[in-house]
């Protein structure tokens, strides 16, 4: 019995031959590769993902440098359109002051001859205040900037005109206030509306200045030189990893990327040098003439002023010579010379004025500075101030063309180099998209 219960246990432990041996446990996975614990994310670091991050990181970097570049080049595209603008308006400012000081040169001269003015000079005086209020509209609908100031202008103009149509009145029926009134026209001209005048030519002169000063090119290419850089260290990092020496998406995006500085430099250094080239050419023409012209019907009014006032004519001699040294000044280069010697002419038959004032035959004097002959001081100065105003008007039409031309160029390479900039960025996106495509 004992020995039967002792087989039958051993026979209960024992497993049969043809049956399977128990599975051994599975050993347990390290954590962060054949497991996860629960709860944990495994950071991307395959090659695939570095990949994708570096197609985002360089396609960024090249939009953002087409985009920086593109924001350039049309911050000097602005510029150069306000430039144009400004430069017209300076002329149109510059063109009232010339203007209110030819009337009064007019009216004052007009003055000496007593009774009914010359209808020539009456004709002459009524178009240069048409065109000083014509031209006064005109710059308050080009430039709201000056809105205010221009409409101060306008007040002044009126009561200068208002003072003179009281001075010329007068004058006709031979009163002797007639006299009065026009010295106090002629003086609120000069200190009311003639420093409203200036401020104006200032600020254009300055707004104009500025424009024609746009950022140095090579401000312009360092997004794209940028973005070369990265480029090319994204294309060593992939012939490193691939044992390929070049990538044909990055090559491309390098070469689109470079077209993109070539054309944005050479569009911001050529706008650079237009720019300096009128500034010291059409645009200093305008200026400088538009200076000269004014100081010269300044000084003919004043030699007016001088025999009118008889008493008084070292004063107004003294404010003649005084406009006569800025018309020398301004027209002692190349492209003002032209009128220089016409300048000249008439300051001689004014010196003979002078003379015959300081003599004491004020009558003959008179007749001088009255006489419309040929040779005479006023046709002398009248054929002076024709032809600075022709050369003006030239340079100022000059001056606004080359800048509206100039400036359609400019836009046309600036969607240039932002087409070529923004190729750049697909063509780096492509290229390494072809590598990461090699794990699919």
């Amino acid at each position: 019995m004992s020995q039967s219960a002792g087989v039958a246990q051993a026979a209960s432990t024992t497993p049969y031959a043809g049956s399977p041996a128990p599975a051994a446990p599975a050993p347990s996975a390290p954590d962060g590769l054949g497991g996860r614990t629960a709860g944990t994310t495994t950071p991307t670091t395959t090659t695939p993902g570095w990949l994708a991050q570096w197609r985002l990181v360089i396609a960024s970097v090249c939009i953002l440098a087409s985009a920086l570049t593109a924001l350039m080049l049309f911050s000097t595209w602005q510029a150069t359109r306000a430039a144009s603008a400004d430069t017209a308006q300076l002329v149109r400012v510059q063109t009232i002051k010339v203007n209110l000081l030819r009337a009064d040169a007019l009216a004052t001269n007009a003055f000496l001859v007593g009774g009914l003015e010359p209808a020539q000079q009456r004709a002459a005086y009524d178009t240069a205040l048409v065109e000083v209020e014509r031209t006064l509209t005109d710059a308050a609908q080009a430039q709201p900037a000056d809105g205010a100031a221009l409409a101060a202008l306008s007040q002044a103009v009126l009561t200068y005109t208002s003072s003179m149509e009281l001075a010329r009145a007068n004058n006709r029926q031979g009163f002797p206030v007639g006299a009065a009134y026009l010295n106090q026209a002629s003086k609120g001209l000069r200190s009311t509306a003639l420093p409203l005048v200036d401020n104006l030519v200032t600020a254009n002169q300055q707004r104009s200045r500025d424009a024609m000063s746009p950022l140095p090119w090579i401000l312009v290419v360092i997004p794209g030189l940028l973005a070369l850089v990265a480029l090319g260290y994204l294309n060593q990092q992939l012939a490193r990893r691939f044992r390929r020496r070049l990538n044909v998406g990055i090559a491309a995006a390098g070469a689109a990327t470079l077209i993109m500085v070539g054309l944005a430099g050479v569009a911001a250094g050529n706008q650079g040098s237009e720019d300096s080239r009128l500034l010291n050419g059409s645009y200093a023409t305008v200026v400088d003439g538009v200076i000269a012209r004014s100081a010269a019907n300044d000084a003919k009014a004043n030699e007016s002023l001088r025999l009118i006032s008889r008493g008084s004519g070292a004063t107004y001699e003294k404010q003649w010579m005084a406009g006569a040294t800025t018309v020398v000044d301004k027209t002692s280069g190349d492209a003002l010379g032209s009128v220089a010697g016409q300048w000249r002419t008439y300051a001689e038959e004014h010196a003979k004025i002078v003379a015959l004032d300081t003599e004491g035959n004020w009558d003959q004097a008179v007749a001088a500075a009255t006489s419309s002959a040929s040779g005479s001081s006023t046709a002398d100065f009248t054929a002076f101030d024709d032809s600075l105003r022709e050369v003006v008007d030239a340079a100022g039409s000059r001056t606004t063309a080359d800048l509206d031309s100039g400036r359609f160029l400019f836009l046309g390479v600036l969607l240039l180099a932002l087409a070529a900039g923004l190729a750049g960025a697909a063509s780096a996106w492509r290229g390494v998209t072809t590598r990461i495509e090699e794990y699919a």
